[in-house]
C-alpha cells in the first residue's frame, strides 16, 4: 500500500480509533535527552517526534515500500469520567512509539506492530486535580474509625487535595493507522494515601480503545521534497476522540492498610463496569511516514537530522 492510498483509506474512515493515550489525552513537552533516543530533538514538522525508536534494530528491519514511522499524539483537554464523576484534563497527555512492517509483511500494512520509545515511556502525562478532593473520595466524614481519622487528618493539615495520574500499565497494542488499544491506571495522590493508591494495575488494567468521532485531516510534505520526496507526516487536527466501553477495577493500596479503599470504591462505583465510563480527549495525533523502497527508518532518521539543523533550537551534532 502507497503512501496515498493510507491517506485515502484514512479519509473515508474518519472515525476509526485514534491514539489517544489518555491518549490515550498546552504546548508540545519535548525530550532534552538526545542520548536517550539516538537523535537530536528534530524542529519544524518533526518537532513532536521526539522519542521514536527509529535506532531500534528491529525498526530499522523494516521492509521497504510498507508503513515505518513514528507516532505522537499530543492530546490538550477532555475529560475522564468514571460512574458519572468526571476528572478534566487539563494539562498536555503524550503518546509516542514506532510502528514497522517485518520482511514478511507481503504488502500487510503494520504487521509488525508497535515498537516502545527509547526511554520506555509510553505516556507521558501530568497529575490531574480531583473535584472534591479527599473529603469527597473519603466521604467524609467517614463512616469507619480508621477513615473518620484520615478525614480528621486531612482537615487539621490541610491536605485535602487529590491529583489523578493517568500512568501506562503495559504495552500499546493493536495499531492500525488510526487505532490502537492503551492499558492505564489511575494513581491517586494525597500524603494520607501513600504511595500505593492505585485504581486499576498492571495485572489488572483499564484498557482504553478510543474513538475519533471528529478531525481534520492533513498531509504534510518534507520541506525538501527533492532531498526526501518519500517522507511526510499526517497529521489529524483538531481530533475528538471518545471511549465508552471501558471498565474500571477497584482502587486498592490506599490510605493505612488500605483503609480508604471501600469509600473510594463506594464513591466511584468500583468496580465499575463497561458502559458507566465516559472518556473525552481533545488534541492531534501525527504519523512521520517514509514510504521509500529503501531503509525506510534511515531515511527518516536522517529527516529528523535535516531538522534539527535547520531549526534555531536544534542540537545538533556531527
Amino acid at each position: 500500500m502507497t503512501w496515498i492510498s493510507r491517506v485515502r483509506y484514512a479519509l473515508v474512515a474518519p472515525s476509526m480509533a485514534l491514539a489517544a493515550g489518555v491518549l490515550l489525552s498546552a504546548p508540545f513537552v519535548a525530550a532534552p535527552a538526545m542520548a536517550a533516543v539516538g537523535y537530536p530533538t528534530p524542529g519544524g514538522i518533526y518537532a513532536p517526534f521526539t522519542n521514536c525508536p527509529l535506532r531500534n534494530p528491529v525498526m530499522r528491519g523494516s521492509v521497504g515500500g510498507s508503513a515505518t514511522g513514528c507516532i505522537a499524539s499530543v492530546n490538550t483537554s477532555g475529560a475522564f469520567t468514571i460512574n458519572g464523576i468526571p476528572t478534566p484534563i487539563t494539562h498536555p497527555v503524550i503518546v509516542q512509539f514506532g510502528v514497522w512492517d517485518p520482511p514478511n509483511a507481503q504488502g500487510n500494512q503494520f504487521s509488525g506492530g508497535v515498537l516502545p520509545p527509547p526511554d520506555g515511556r509510553w505516556l507521558t502525562d501530568s497529575p490531574e486535580q480531583i473535584p472534591g478532593g479527599l473529603p469527597l473520595l473519603l466521604l467524609c466524614p467517614g463512616s469507619t474509625p480508621g477513615v473518620q481519622q484520615l478525614c480528621k487528618k486531612a482537615t487539621t493539615s490541610g491536605q485535602t487535595e487529590v491529583a489523578a495520574l493517568v500512568e501506562s500499565a503495559g504495552p500499546i497494542t493493536d495499531f492500525f493507522l488510526t487505532t490502537f488499544t492503551q492499558p492505564v491506571k489511575i494513581h491517586l495522590i494525597n500524603p494520607l494515601l501513600g504511595g500505593n493508591c492505585y485504581i486499576g494495575s498492571d495485572d489488572d488494567p483499564i484498557v482504553l480503545n478510543p474513538t475519533i468521532v471528529s478531525g481534520n485531516l492533513a498531509f504534510v510534505p518534507d520541506p525538501d521534497p527533492v532531498r526526501f520526496p518519500n517522507v511526510a507526516v499526517l497529521e489529524v487536527l483538531d481530533a475528538v476522540a471518545t471511549d465508552d466501553t471501558f471498565s474500571v477495577p477497584a482502587a486498592t493500596g490506599c490510605g493505612p492498610q488500605g483503609v480508604a479503599d471501600d469509600p473510594i470504591n463506594t464513591l466511584l462505583g468500583l468496580p465499575s463496569p463497561s458502559g458507566n465510563n465516559h472518556l473525552v480527549l481533545n488534541g492531534t495525533s501525527l504519523f512521520a511516514d517514509d514510504f521509500s523502497d529503501g531503509n525506510q527508518a534511515n531515511e527518516l532518521l536522517e529527516a529528523f537530522h535535516v531538522s534539527a539543523k535547520a531549526s534555531p533550537s536544534g542540537a545538533f551534532l556531527e
